[in-house]
């Protein structure tokens, strides 16, 4: 089963208004559903961390409905949005997208959300436990169905910067689950507004897709598996360390990840 994840895209130029509220950095998620658009608004400076660059995180979820409806899920002041772009994907198998954001608390740490249309509001349905202290944060990696089940599966990597542990989530019964996890990854430069450092696709062609992320000091480009349990299905070294978003790219039907390195012209990099 493919999961499909919702197109990302930076807003035209001269059509910020037409997304109200939105951060200086916006990122809108769009979707095929019932959500046509979601996107993070409403700067706060009250989580002083800024890991992604710029002074300020969202304290707002802004989501356009398919009908042209606009919801908000405004967050209470103990927690920010800590991220910059909503990813858009059905995680329970009802038909309808649910959006995938890091929610970080000013004295616990991050943890990964799901937020979901409930009637007129929008609410967070399930919620991985925090990293535990402040200023420890957590990139997403992907969403796909990594483990063959059918049903989409979250990964991320707490604290790349630091921990470099990658874990996968899926949700069951309403709750996040953790059914796998794999040391030695980072997706993100600290400072950097590139979330990217990370590509899905079906790497070994066993039709169940994999996970490409570098190493926890970007020099190496790993290809994870989680089919059947985890393994390294092989790592690949990068012509310069990882710093900007990969790209993912076929070349005779085969994935390759482009890892377009700053300082390095860009290079294709493939498990096969």
């Amino acid at each position: 089963m493919a999961i499909v994840v919702a197109a990302l895209a930076h807003a035209p130029d001269g059509r910020a208004a037409d997304y109200p509220g939105a951060i200086t950095d916006l990122r809108v998620a769009r979707g095929t559903g019932t959500i046509a658009e979601a996107w993070l608004a409403d700067a706060t400076t009250r989580y002083r961390h800024f890991v992604l660059g710029s002074p300020y995180e969202a304290a707002s979820l802004m989501v356009r409905l398919r009908d042209g409806r606009l919801l908000r899920l405004t967050l209470s002041d103990d927690s920010v949005f800590e991220d910059r772009q909503p990813r858009l994907a059905d995680l329970d198998g009802d038909g309808i997208d649910e959006i995938v954001l890091v929610r970080s608390y000013l004295s616990r740490g991050a943890a990964l959300a799901v937020i979901a249309v409930r009637g007129e509001t929008l609410s967070i349905v399930a919620e991985t436990p925090p990293t535990g202290s402040p200023n420890t944060w957590l990139n997403p990696a992907g969403i796909a169905d990594f483990d063959g089940d059918g049903m989409a599966d979250i990964a991320y990597v707490q604290m790349p910067h630091v921990l470099g542990l990658l874990r996968i989530w899926t949700l069951r019964s309403g709750r996040l689950v953790e059914i796998a996890s794999m040391p030695d990854t980072s997706n993100h430069v600290i400072g950097s507004p590139h979330l990217g450092l990370s590509a899905v696709a079906d790497f070994d062609g066993d039709g169940v897709a994999d996970l490409a992320v570098p190493t926890k000091d970007r020099k190496h480009l790993r290809f994870l598996s989680f089919k059947g349990g985890t393994r390294e299905l092989g790592r690949k070294p990068l012509e310069s360390t990882a710093l900007s978003d990969f790209k993912l790219k076929h070349v005779s039907g085969v994935p390759f990840v482009d890892v377009g390195s700053a300082g390095s012209r860009a290079g294709l990099v493939g498990l096969r």
